[in-house]
Formats: structure tokens, C-alpha cells, sequence
């Protein structure tokens, strides 16, 4: 399965945790995970064109089965990015919620 934490301060999203895989289908073959993984590396890069990470609001780690965004200084145009990502992947919960689960988290540090 695919766990996602989404962790918000004040309504903002301040972190994106994504861990697991949906196993689905064989490797190669699972939609699920594809889909998932398409949807956060779309973002990172969206996030990356936006300079967001190069001028030290944020940073990521993308790896095998594991994904995570970290907000420093966000701004309304990354808050709706990041809002789309969540959409994408509660739409997938929607659709597949035996592979993918999301857990929402309201936080008071940024730790």
C-alpha cells in the first residue's frame, strides 16, 4: 500500500510524505504506482521550474518508492500547486482505496 501524510500549519501545506507501493499489478505493470509517481515527479518539476527549492523555500528527496517535499517559505502559487498534488492522489484514493491511503495532519512546528 501507499501511504501519504499530508501535514498543514495554519492551512497551508508544509509537508508531503509519500512511502510504499501499491502492488497492484507486477512491477512494470502497476498503474497505481505509476500514476502516483508520475503525479509527484510532474510537481517536484513544476516546483523546480518555479525556482521554488533553488532559492532555499523548500526542499525534496525522491526516491524508490519514496517521496518527500518539505515547505519552508511557501506562497499561494506553491500552496495551489501542492493542492493539486493532494487532489491528484485523493482521486486515486477515491478510485483504489485498498493501495492508497492518506493521512492528514495538522501540525504546530514546522518539526
Amino acid at each position: 500500500m501507499i501511504s501519504v501524510l499530508i501535514k498543514e500549519k495554519q492551512q497551508q501545506i508544509i509537508h508531503i510524505t509519500i512511502k510504499g507501493h501499491a502492488l497492484s499489478d507486477e512491477f512494470g505493470k502497476d498503474l497505481i504506482c505509476a500514476s502516483v509517481s508520475t503525479a509527484i515527479t510532474g510537481i517536484i518539476n513544476e516546483m523546480m521550474k518555479r525556482d521554488f527549492f533553488k532559492e532555499g523555500k523548500g526542499c525534496y528527496e525522491l526516491n524508490e518508492g519514496f517521496a518527500d517535499i518539505i515547505i519552508y517559505n511557501s506562497d499561494r502559487e506553491i500552496q495551489v500547486v501542492l493542492e493539486t498534488l493532494v487532489t491528484i492522489l485523493e482521486t486515486i484514493e477515491d478510485s483504489y482505496p485498498k493501495y492508497l491511503r492518506i493521512t492528514k495532519k495538522e501540525v504546530y512546528s514546522q518539526c
